[in-house]
């Protein structure tokens, strides 16, 4: 069974400013979204989208650590066999008319397409008690 997605708008960036632009036809989905802090958004990596690409299944872990490649679906690379992103960001500003979500960063690139966006809820979002592979343990948590 095959599947189609369309986008709902894209990503913007500038040296002032970083947001997603939801297509005329979607704002009113905005509508309550600056009640959240932040918010879910999901992404095509258009950039990533090719038959080689969505076929690599393996991957090198970030920053040169780990000893072997890790599956795809076991990393955050941008190799995937839908090559969909997500990222969590601080809702900046919403302008519903104008369809424009303000944020504080965002790991796709300008022109980028987006598929959804959804509130980021700390009841469910959230995970407690989490464990990440090694390559990644320095990261913050």
């Amino acid at each position: 069974m095959e599947y189609r997605v369309k986008p709902i708008g894209h990503i913007e960036k500038s040296d002032s400013a970083i947001k997603v632009v939801v297509n005329a036809k979607f704002r009113d989905g905005l509508v309550h979204l600056d009640l959240f802090s932040h918010a879910i958004v999901l992404w095509w990596i258009d950039g990533r989208d090719s038959p080689g690409d969505r076929a690599r299944l393996l991957a090198n872990p970030p920053r040169g650590k780990g000893d072997e490649p890790s599956g795809v679906f076991a990393c955050r690379s941008p190799f995937r066999p839908n090559p969909i992103g997500l990222s969590i960001v601080a809702v900046q500003g919403v302008d519903t008319k104008a369809g424009v979500v303000q944020l504080d960063q965002i790991d796709a690139n300008d022109g980028t397409p987006v598929l959804d966006i959804k509130p980021y809820l700390p009841s469910s979002d959230k995970v407690d008690r989490s464990r990440v592979a090694p390559w990644f343990e320095s990261l913050e948590r």
